[in-house]
């Protein structure tokens, strides 16, 4: 069989060439229904860590539900996860974002540059959409390339990408790729994002990062599940051999 036209770029690929990788409808309309209602309980039972005109921030929310921890290990998920990050990835922070309408954009700006200026794509930050964002819906931005220079700015600015998502879609990018929350017009309603964040198991975890603390889940944890929440690699991981 003759194959027309470009091969598919692997998230590995794609992540090296332009700092990030998108996953359509990877998450189900049966799990997105049941992370929906976890926010909304959510919403209702826990104060969040901060809120803001713009933007309401809550922490940790692996614990407090199944269907957010069901996220962590997703195979979809993970398989662009482990390919990226590799073998012995582990969990950074978890967390949701709720954008609310405002006058204009957030600034461009890196995560973790500390991480990017050495490894770019070994923090591995996944937006995962529960609703339909338009371009005037608070939608995540990115700059192709922009990673390729982390002393530039505001040079690759007029290459942005405002990400319009669908339910279920996942949009993931490294340290150094510059991203923003754009505009979110008045009439739109909050977004919600969970967000996932990835780096390899010999990286030091920041002071907020509570997965180790994660008894509830750690009880019933599979091996990958233990890994990913911190406490020990998988046994057939090793960081001696390359995989």
């Amino acid at each position: 069989m003759i194959t027309i036209g470009q091969p598919r770029l692997t998230c590995l690929e794609q992540a090296t060439r332009y700092g990030y990788y998108v996953q359509r409808g990877l998450i189900a309309a049966e799990h997105l229904g049941r992370i929906r209602a976890a926010f909304a309980r959510l919403q209702r039972e826990v104060k969040p860590e901060w809120d803001k005109p713009f933007q309401t921030y809550y922490p940790n929310i692996i614990e407090f539900d199944d269907a957010f921890a069901e996220l962590i290990d997703h195979p979809g998920i993970l398989a662009g996860v482990l390919e990226v990050v590799g073998a012995d990835a582990q969990l950074y922070s978890n967390e949701i974002l709720v954008s609310k309408p405002n006058q204009g954009t957030m600034n461009w700006h890196r995560d973790k540059m500390s991480i990017g200026r050495h490894c770019p794509n070994l923090f591995l930050k996944l937006a995962i959409f529960l609703d339909h964002v338009a371009e005037d819906g608070g939608p995540t931005g990115v700059i192709p390339e922009s990673h390729h220079d982390i002393y530039k700015g505001p040079e690759f600015y007029a290459h942005k990408i405002d990400f319009t998502a669908g339910p279920g879609d996942v949009l993931a990018f490294g340290a150094a790729t510059l991203h923003r929350a754009g505009y979110h017009a008045p009439e739109r309603p909050p977004r919600p994002v969970v967000f996932l964040t990835y780096v390899p198991w010999w990286m030091k975890q920041p002071d907020y990062y509570t997965g180790r603390d994660c008894s509830k889940l750690l009880q019933t944890a599979s091996p990958l599940r233990r890994q990913l929440l911190g406490a020990q690699l998988r046994p057939e991981v090793s960081l001696d051999v390359h995989a």
